[in-house]
């Protein structure tokens, strides 16, 4: 599976209710490249789970994506090195993409295999982190635009 070409969409702000379609190579190009540094929830977002049509909720999504969302906060790890987390997200199987978020953590994308619970509990022993598990589960989640010049990305 080449992540990259996975098709998705995303949203112009929280506020916008019209989702347009956009690759996960596209975003994680405009990640590495953009400066953004507005307020969280006026940043463009991303619905990673699927691709959306005619609105945002759960029931406007037309394909699931084949990614799950890890979302890895400051509150629930608050001695993160955001450098280790993507450092060892690079020797996990599953996870193709791991960048700082807009709110001081890290986030991923891992490739979703089986039972979702069981890969979560493995993520989170192998990077050492608590995930916030609701945008794992949500399929509406969003990610907020954030700027990580040095991401990691599968190849």
């Amino acid at each position: 599976m080449n992540w990259r070409n996975i098709t998705v969409s995303m949203l112009e702000s929280v506020h916008s209710t019209s989702p347009r379609t956009i690759t996960l190579g596209a975003w994680a190009k405009a990640t590495k490249l953009s400066h953004i540094n507005t307020p969280k929830r006026s940043r463009p977002a991303l619905m990673p789970h699927g691709h959306f049509v005619g609105g945002r909720s759960a029931d406007h999504c037309n394909q699931h994506s084949g990614v799950v969302q890890l979302d890895i906060d400051l509150k629930h790890n608050p001695n993160l090195d955001p450098t280790e987390v993507k450092k060892l997200a690079s020797t996990h199987r599953d996870i193709v993409w791991c960048a700082e978020s807009a709110g001081g953590g890290v986030y991923g994308f891992a490739v979703r295999r089986g039972d979702l619970d069981q890969q979560l509990n493995e993520i989170e022993q192998y990077l050492g982190v608590q995930l916030d598990r609701c945008n794992s589960r949500s399929l509406a989640a969003l990610r907020f635009a954030s700027h990580d010049p040095q991401p990691y990305e599968h190849i």
